[in-house]
């Protein structure tokens, strides 16, 4: 389009773009086919595509979008070459899938593998810094399944679909609070968090030698806060 023909008061430009009238019905109608025809095609993708998704399951979705805009709003675009489009991809994703399940190498390749964040109440920092994910991040995730602190869980694992599986000790420990600064509880005046602090940065319950004025041993940080023992689900300090 030439610079002349853009005329800020022209509405049909507005409204209907270069193309005529008569296309709006025409997008409805290529909307529904195109619509249809990606149910199908999600569906034949498997279940693994309506639940939580895969690296690769992302990227097909992304381009899906990619695929089917075109066609759906311009004129001069046909609706075969997106169905082409879509089929090759469902055959690259059923073939991808399958050499997953036969190599798991190419499945850590597609798919990644599940790392350790917690290891019975400390915070595994290298694992956290290389799957970028702060402690904030972490500890949200952690407040919305209910744990109040790191003393209660054995094991967190960061799924490769993202999600976090949880694994509690038997018996709750004194840990770090996961609750916000404002909201921690206060210092505990009796049971096995009394006197007891606790790294804010790794989580590690040192003696009273260790967090006098030193060093974490663990994480080298300074930062010491009162040891929690909040179950989840349970009000104050026991």
């Amino acid at each position: 389009m030439k610079k002349e023909d853009i005329i800020f008061g022209d509405w049909q430009r507005w409204l209907f773009g270069e193309a005529p009238p008569s296309f709006v019905g025409e997008t409805a109608v290529r909307a529904l086919l195109i619509f249809t025809f990606m149910l199908l095609i999600m569906r034949l993708m498997g279940r693994r595509m309506k639940g939580q998704m895969s690296v690769t399951e992302l990227a097909v979705v992304l381009t899906l979008g990619a695929v089917i805009a075109g066609p759906m709003q311009i004129p001069t675009a046909g609706l075969l070459p997106s169905f082409v489009v879509l089929v090759a991809l469902l055959f690259m994703h059923r073939f991808t899938n399958w050499l997953a399940y036969k190599s798991r190498p190419m499945e850590l390749v597609q798919q990644g593998d599940a790392a350790v964040l917690v290891r019975d109440g400390l915070l595994d920092l290298p694992a956290m810094q290389r799957q970028g994910l702060s402690q904030e991040q972490l500890f949200g995730q952690l407040r919305n399944q209910n744990i109040a602190q790191l003393g209660e869980l054995r094991r967190v694992y960061f799924e490769a679909n993202g999600r976090l599986s949880l694994y509690k000790l038997p018996e709750p420990q004194p840990g770090l609070s996961v609750l916000p600064r404002e909201d921690a509880p206060p210092a505990a005046i009796s049971g096995p968090a009394q006197h007891k602090q606790v790294c804010a940065t790794c989580g590690q319950v040192a003696a009273p030698t260790d967090h006098a004025g030193g060093r974490c041993l663990r994480c080298e940080s300074q930062n010491w806060v009162p040891a929690s023992l909040v179950k989840t689900g349970k009000e104050g300090e026991e």
